[in-house]
């Protein structure tokens, strides 16, 4: 296939972008970007799009090197979104959804860094979890760089330490994650003989940092105002209503909700079937009545008919692709509800999901149940979830002369 210039690549990437219905006002931006781009290429005698081209287009057209460790300024990242517009369509032929930015570690640390991805790859991890270990390792490769280390033979106990304590005050919620992901990152490279030493035994347990916060205890009031304050007037409110009653109904994780496809709803059998993305275990569940009225308004009435995938929930400005997170929406709900979230341990979608659990064993809901809905193949999975049922705990508190 014929190799088509930086104008051709341009030419077919506008008309993509007009296709997915992207504003007048970005499509402007982007045919702005792409002619600056253009223009450069020209003056180096280069008619096609290389990885040499772009570093040295920022680094003469606007003082940035790529390769260096100095944040891009605003306008960078905008053309830097734009060069990745290209790329995309240069590799796919069109541009599916959002084109976000790819993490690349320092240039000394990139092969490593490739080969522990590649082994996350061939041992069948879900995306999310390789998601979240590259982003864990990424972030230490980066902080060992800015130390002055350009070798992984250089990671000491010493620089562990210090690391993993500034993250410990940063995300304290999160270090039980970076623990392992940084555990088995080590090990890895010490299995592939790229450092002499087992360093993965010097990451401390979780319990020298700060415990993990406790999900946020919902009363049956918050949760009927969260849903009572959704507008269902518009579209926005159409989708954020029916992607919240699913939480609160059914429990189901946000990366399931976000993966949820149109034809995950059996509309004839009234139910919901769906691949859990956490455990790969199928859950089942019946179409409430709520539950099937608002997704049916939401699919109907509300989603563009423009979206350009089988996801149930979309982006309502282009590209109308599947939602990325539902944090920025729930996060939104709760404080047009007037929701407190001072004080009230962690308030994300993954609350809700603590508090049906909750909700059913006080109303003396059977475990067995509980553990259906929440799509569990044990019931040992579903006691984490119960831990925040206080008026049952009060039923097992000892008086004090019992307890003497």
């Amino acid at each position: 296939m014929e190799r088509r210039t930086i104008y051709r690549l341009a030419e077919g990437a506008l008309g993509e972008l007009e296709k997915q219905s992207y504003a007048k006002i970005s499509i402007l931006h982007f045919r702005q970007a792409f002619a600056r781009l253009a223009r450069f290429a020209a003056t180096t005698g280069e008619l096609f799009l290389s990885d040499d081209l772009v570093k040295n287009y920022f680094l003469n057209n606007h003082g940035w090197d790529m390769s260096g460790n100095r944040k891009p300024s605003a306008h960078v990242l905008n053309q830097l979104r734009a060069i990745r517009i290209l790329t995309c369509y240069e590799e796919n032929g069109f541009i599916p959804g959002r084109v976000s930015q790819t993490k690349e570690p320092p240039s000394c640390f990139r092969n490593h860094y490739g080969l522990y991805l590649l082994e996350c790859v061939n041992r069948g991890l879900s995306d999310a979890t390789i998601t979240n270990r590259s982003s864990d390792v990424y972030n230490l490769l980066v902080a060992a760089n800015g130390y002055g280390m350009a070798s992984l033979t250089e990671i000491d106990t010493k620089f562990l330490d210090e690391y993993l304590s500034i993250c410990s005050c940063k995300t304290p919620g999160a270090m039980p994650r970076v623990l392992s992901s940084l555990r088995c990152f080590l090990r890895s490279m010490f299995s592939n003989g790229v450092i002499e030493k087992d360093m993965s035994l010097f990451i401390p347990s979780a319990s020298r940092y700060p415990t993990k916060p406790s999900q946020k205890l919902w009363t049956r009031e918050e949760v009927a105002l969260l849903l009572d304050s959704v507008d269902r007037s518009d579209s926005i409110g159409k989708r954020d209503y029916a992607l919240i009653l699913l939480m609160v109904r059914y429990g189901i994780r946000s990366g399931d909700i976000i993966n949820l496809k149109l034809a995950d709803i059996d509309w004839e059998s009234m139910v919901i079937r769906f691949c859990q993305e956490k455990t790969a275990v199928m859950n089942v569940l019946p179409i409430l009545d709520d539950v099937g009225w608002a997704l049916a308004d939401w699919i109907t009435n509300a989603r563009p008919k423009q979206a350009n995938t089988t996801h149930v929930f979309t982006r309502l400005t282009a590209p109308y692709c599947e939602m990325k997170s539902l944090h920025g929406v729930f996060s939104r709900r709760m404080v047009n509800a007037g929701i407190s979230r001072v004080c009230s341990g962690k308030a994300g979608p993954h609350s809700l999901r603590h508090a049906l659990a909750s909700n059913m064993l006080s109303e003396q809901v059977p475990l067995p149940v509980i553990t259906a809905v929440l799509g569990h193949s044990t019931s040992t999975s579903t006691t984490v979830y119960l831990h925040s049922d206080i008026e049952g705990l009060r039923h097992c508190a000892l008086d004090v002369e019992e307890g003497r």
